[in-house]
């Protein structure tokens, strides 16, 4: 009999040890859920466990982490006007696009409200989308680029597969529709700073929102990429910081048009002249600019010169003329951010030069990859 008294007071403490390790990290949690409810999140939870409790503190973990990214870049910006927009285009000459401007109806559907930018591929606007009373963002494509039916056909597919695109830093692409001959894209209207403005106020960004942008760009890039998307023309231009905290991708799919139209040229002519592109060289990989095939590790190398400028405040590709610039991405080696800025991390530096490899190859594979350096880097 106390043989058995006596074993049934060892399984009783082990069941009270047991259940210690159980409840214990869950307590944490409660806790720690209270603090993130309240807008703290600087908890840490020990992850030891290998059970359901374990991959729990890592998810909950995991979460922690996101919300404090984008609360870190909301704090940033609060000092910063916010500015509603969802793209504005290179500067230049405005496009035509018959009589089509604010006040405009499209297809009966779609109200013109506010022009918000005009550049080499068409006119952006503020649109009220009266079927379901909200606001979008509508922008109109050039004639000339939606001219050919080979082209305009895989333009289309490239649209199709952008729309599968759903992530909470993308901005959606809603449809390609057409009135009166004029195609236009409707997409998710972001209310937001635009990073180019955000850089062009502030200057060089901490490090650690610098790292923000970048994960948040990278995790973006992993969903399109595995979607068979490559943007083709990242840059700080295209990306906005909404009241959130999220930063969002705009664009995906629709440099796949002009890349279509330039690759049509005979080979060696596409990328000679300023003119001959839609887009911004500064932000180009090589072998883009070159006319040759992409995949997405051009858009890992615009990644590179956006977290460049970031850290630094300046792009890294300046020059008077397309041409120097051109010479600049395919010829010269990428410069190291601590020259512009001595005190950054070196690890951080080494991970911008891989990006910035002039050979795909030397580059990040992908994404992915990309983003698990940055995730190592302590700001």
């Amino acid at each position: 009999m106390y043989a058995f008294a006596g074993a049934v007071a060892v399984a009783l403490l082990i069941s009270l040890l047991l259940a210690g390790q159980i409840t214990r990290p869950l307590r944490r949690l409660v806790s720690l859920t209270r603090d993130v409810a309240e807008g703290r999140y600087t908890g840490q939870v020990d992850i030891r466990a290998s059970d359901e409790v374990g991959e729990l503190a890592s998810a909950f973990q995991g979460m922690v982490a996101e919300l404090r990214e984008k609360q870190r870049l909301v704090e940033f910006l609060g000092s910063s006007a916010t500015v509603a927009r969802t793209q504005v285009l290179p500067t230049g000459s405005a496009p035509t696009s018959g009589d089509v401007g604010v006040g405009s109806v499209l297809n009966g559907r779609y109200e013109l409200r506010q022009q918000l930018g005009a550049g080499g591929m068409g006119i952006v606007f503020r649109a009220f989308d009266r079927e379901l009373k909200e606001p979008v963002a509508i922008k109109t494509l050039r004639p000339e680029l939606v001219g050919d039916p080979v082209l305009l056909e895989r333009f289309k597919q490239e649209i199709r597969l952008a729309r599968q695109i759903s992530h909470p830093n993308v901005v959606r692409t809603h449809d390609l529709g057409v009135a009166d001959g004029l195609y236009f894209l409707t997409m998710e209207f972001v209310e937001g700073s635009a990073l180019d403005e955000v850089i062009r106020r502030r200057g060089a960004l901490p490090l650690a929102v610098t790292l923000t942008v970048g994960r948040q760009l990278l995790r973006a890039l992993e969903v399109a990429h595995a979607q068979g998307v490559v943007h083709r023309d990242i840059k700080p231009q295209n990306l906005v910081v909404d009241p959130q905290g999220f930063l969002k991708v705009m664009d995906f799919g629709i440099a796949r048009l002009v890349e279509g139209r330039q690759a049509a040229r005979p080979k060696g002519e596409a990328l000679t002249a300023e003119g001959s592109i839609i887009g911004t060289p500064q932000y180009m990989a090589p072998e883009q600019l070159m006319g040759e095939t992409v995949d997405g590790r051009a858009d890992l190398y615009a990644a590179g010169l956006v977290l460049f400028e970031c850290a630094t405040g300046q792009r890294m590709v300046q020059g008077d003329s397309f041409g120097t610039v051109l010479l600049k991405q395919v010829q010269e080696p990428p410069t190291d951010p601590r020259t512009l800025i001595p005190g950054l991390p070196g690890d951080f530096c080494a991970l911008v030069l891989k990006a910035l490899a002039k050979r795909p190859e030397e580059r990040w594979a992908t994404a992915a990859e990309f983003q698990q350096a940055l995730d190592r880097i302590r700001s």
